[in-house]
């Protein structure tokens, strides 16, 4: 099937950018108007070949979850989703089986008196018989929020310490160096 040239130019119809320059755009997904672009590529065009052409596929299967909550926004593009939602997966898996990696484990570094003060919570926690949603309802918060601080993940601020001391009815101890 050969792609007009009407097709492949179309979506930029609203766009002070040449092609090329939004081809360049579209060829680094750390781009700050990678994002922009992208929203108008996959919100206005439903032919993956000319997607394809512009944005290399492990690319669109990495940014598609933060390109869908963009363009599922607008009510009206809700077929348009649900077309590219089955695109990313189908593409998802051709990857896979070819062996390719499309998110990158995150290494992060806890710092070990963040790790510190995140055992002392989950072992004062689990001492008074509390389950991480209890703390969490007690809190006011969500218990992921509780799971990210007990993992280290959370960077927590000297008040929401305070918060959950209170909470828990215990000191928490931070030693520095």
């Amino acid at each position: 099937m050969k792609v007009s040239n009407k097709e492949k130019i179309n979506w930029l119809w609203d766009s002070r950018l040449k092609k090329g320059e939004v081809k360049k755009i579209l060829k680094d997904e750390k781009h700050p108007k990678f994002n922009i672009y992208a929203d108008k590529l996959f919100s206005r065009v439903n032919n993956p070949k000319v997607v394809f052409n512009i944005v290399d596929k492990v690319t669109f299967c990495k940014k598609w979850p933060s390109i869908k909550k963009r363009i599922s926004k607008n009510r009206w593009l809700k077929n348009r989703v649900a077309f590219w939602q089955t695109i990313y997966e189908r593409t998802l898996e051709q990857l896979r089986k070819q062996g390719i990696k499309v998110r990158e484990s995150q290494k992060i570094d806890i710092p070990p008196e963040r790790m510190e003060i995140a055992q002392q919570i989950r072992n004062i926690r689990v001492s008074r018989g509390y389950t991480q949603k209890d703390l969490a309802e007690k809190l006011g918060v969500i218990q992921q929020y509780i799971a990210k601080i007990e993992n280290g993940r959370e960077n927590l601020s000297i008040d929401t310490a305070k918060r959950i001391a209170d909470v828990l009815g215990e000191n928490l101890t931070i030693k520095f160096g």
